[in-house]
């Protein structure tokens, strides 16, 4: 047993004490932070000016209607903010807080109408070509003039990979295209808009404390605890295959034998470097109780709410014992 125990607190204290270990220490909280925190601070960051659009109505009667529809930005559908319904904090949904933060951070238009004033078509486009090289407008906007038939609008921009503003004008242009067939055919598009309303469904997790918001975070904490579980077996699980091989290569490993017998040794050096791990993942644990307690104020004040799902004693358990389980298995193989 003293064997046993001298092996252990060797590879113990000998990992402890290596730069990779206090490096890996202090850069593991760091590094999954920025995660989390580089996203949203990407998010904060304003965005450019306007986008300068020229559009050239070939109807004769689109324009107002387009440049309404784009500059409002009417929501087509609308999520009321869910209710607990036990009357608990509920933590907001993280994929809604991004996109609405995205949708925060959208540029606005800039718009500018372009008669053809007894120009063909062809001669508007290649001014407002040059306009767009000269980079006075970033794009323009060609409304054929059987547009609300089977017309085929045409976008010519500076960025042909600026996804974003094609699709925004692609759904701020379908918007005023159909309510202006609704104004055709005598149906007033507000009531038309009132009852193709959607139903909202919302889910609600029954649990101890009672029925709460399903918001998706379970999710989230569920796949970083996962793929925490997986790093460190990887890494910690290739530490015993390193030493098995650095003392067979030094001959250390026939002077070992001499003493201690196998299963011993190696039980020893399981339980050791497993020992490590748990430092590390316990040091990373106290980091992220100090953020909770602490850095979510301090973000919060910052303008950048972060919503930590609750964490009960019990998950730290089957974390620790998942993770020896898998270890174990890992590093014995």
């Amino acid at each position: 047993m003293n064997k046993f125990l001298a092996v252990v607190k060797r590879e113990y204290v000998q990992r402890v004490r290596t730069k990779m270990f206090i490096v890996a220490t202090i850069l593991g909280p760091l590094v999954m932070s920025l995660f989390g925190v580089i996203p949203a601070l990407i998010l904060s960051i304003p965005a450019g000016g306007p986008v300068r659009i020229a559009i050239v109505d070939q109807t004769g009667k689109m324009y107002s209607s387009v440049s309404l529809s784009l500059l409002n930005e009417v929501k087509e559908t609308e999520e009321p903010t869910p209710i607990p319904m036990n009357g608990n904090t509920v933590n907001a949904n993280s994929s809604q807080q991004f996109q609405q933060a995205g949708k925060q951070q959208e540029q606005s238009f800039e718009l500018e109408e372009v008669r053809l004033a007894g120009r063909s078509i062809e001669q508007v486009k290649m001014d407002l070509s040059e306009r767009v090289r000269r980079k006075e407008i970033d794009g323009y906007l060609i409304l054929p003039a059987n547009l609300l038939k089977d017309g085929q609008p045409e976008f010519f921009g500076r960025n042909t990979g600026d996804f974003q503003t094609a699709e925004r004008l692609k759904s701020g242009l379908s918007r005023a295209v159909r309510e202006e067939r609704f104004t055709e055919a005598g149906i007033r598009s507000d009531v038309v808009h009132n009852l193709s309303k959607p139903v909202n469904l919302q889910s609600y997790k029954v649990g101890e404390a009672g029925a709460e918001h399903d918001s998706g975070e379970g999710f989230i904490l569920v796949f970083a605890t996962g793929f925490i579980i997986y790093l460190t077996i990887l890494m910690y699980g290739q530490l015993i295959l390193g030493a098995v091989i650095e003392e067979k290569e030094t001959r250390i490993a026939e002077i070992l034998f001499s003493s201690v017998r196998p299963f011993p040794l190696m039980m020893g050096k399981l339980i050791g470097v497993s020992l490590v791990a748990l430092t590390q993942l316990a040091v990373w644990g106290l980091v992220f109780l100090a953020f909770t307690l602490g850095g979510v104020g301090l973000l919060a004040s910052k303008g950048l709410p972060v919503h930590i799902p609750h964490i009960t004693p019990i998950i730290y358990f089957y974390f620790a014992l998942f993770f020896l389980l898998g270890y174990f298995i890992y590093a014995t193989i």
